[in-house]
Order: C-alpha cells, then sequence, then structure tokens
C-alpha cells in the first residue's frame, strides 16, 4: 500500500541564523515544500515542574527524506514541531515516519 495517496501539500521550515548590521544573530526559517501526513496522536503522562502533565506527540508521514530533529512542519494551518528522529518504518525506502508535537501562538 502506497502511504503517498494520503499525503497533503504542507510545508517544512528549517531554522536558520544571520546577523544583522548591528552584528547581533537574528533567527528566521526557510520554508520547503514538501508532501505528508498527520497519522495517530499518542499521549503520556511527563513530570513538568514537579507536577504531572499530558505530552501529546503525533505520527507525522511523509517522503521528504531532508527533514531533521527541531525542523518545524506547517501542516492544515497548524505547526508542528520535529521531536523524534526519521525512521524508515517499513524498509521499502518509500516514507518515513517522524513524531512531531503540536506547538501553538507561533506568529508566521
Amino acid at each position: 500500500m502506497s502511504m503517498d495517496k494520503h499525503y497533503v501539500d504542507c510545508v517544512r521550515q528549517r531554522k536558520t541564523q544571520t546577523l544583522n548590521d548591528n552584528g547581533r544573530p537574528i533567527s528566521s526559517y526557510i520554508d520547503t515544500s514538501i508532501r505528508g501526513y498527520l497519522g495517530r496522536q499518542t499521549d503520556k503522562v511527563v513530570i513538568v515542574a514537579d507536577k504531572p502533565t499530558i505530552e501529546t506527540q503525533i505520527k507525522f508521514f511523509t517522503s521528504d527524506w531532508e527533514i531533521q530533529y527541531n525542523d518545524r512542519i506547517v501542516y492544515e494551518g497548524n505547526i508542528y514541531e520535529v521531536v523524534g528522529e526519521p525512521k524508515n518504518t517499513d524498509h521499502r525506502n518509500d516514507h518515513i515516519k517522524i513524531m512531531v508535537k503540536k506547538i501553538a501562538n507561533i506568529k508566521q
């Protein structure tokens, strides 16, 4: 079964830094069009500041072999951060699975 029939257009964002006129670093993102889709979500309890907190991660599937940890994915108007290393899950080299988490309050 081909994974790409489920893919939608989305954007991979990779952080880059340049220096402004005063020599201070400025962060921005380089956008690259890719295709992929969000799969199943998993929730787990983690301790943050001594309090139990729900951490949600979602499987993201793509054929973009250039994707890296800490890249961002803009998918159907939402922004997700890559929080896992890409995995060639079925070893056929036609797609990879990456764990992402949704991030909010990000200015585009």
